[in-house]
């Protein structure tokens, strides 16, 4: 059994997941995930004021279209919905706020893919 940061175990818990027999790790790639998808990472900010001292931090996704698309800089920019380390969601009730447009604005965001960003591999919580 892998070992995952507590923010990803209690994430786990939350959702029903009791092992990580429905975790995959995935490429980081076009073809990691499908919109709808749920994806975690640990990921690395350029500007280290952006999580306080904790420098790295993992990050748990709700993937959006396009999930993953070519930067002019060259860098590969994976989008979707940053999900709030706390609250009584599950998938199904995230699925459901993201179909009828609900989702918070301010929870967007686009993650560079390239190192030294993505400090991890990704990881793609599987549908069951």
């Amino acid at each position: 059994m892998r070992h995952f940061s507590s923010k990803i175990s209690n994430f786990f818990a939350q959702v029903g997941i009791s092992d990580d027999l429905l975790v995959a790790e995935v490429p980081k790639s076009p073809s990691c995930a499908s919109p709808g998808d749920f994806l975690f990472f640990q990921y690395s900010p350029k500007y280290k004021r952006d999580v306080g001292s904790k420098g790295n931090t993992w990050r748990i996704v709700l993937m959006v279209q396009p999930i993953v698309k070519q930067a002019g800089t060259g860098n590969l920019l994976l989008t979707g919905y940053e999900l709030p380390d706390s609250g009584g969601y599950t998938p199904d009730s995230l699925l459901t706020l993201y179909n009828n447009k609900e989702l918070p604005e301010d929870s967007y965001r686009t993650f560079i893919l390239n190192p030294p960003y993505v400090v991890s591999p990704l990881y793609r919580i599987q549908r069951s």
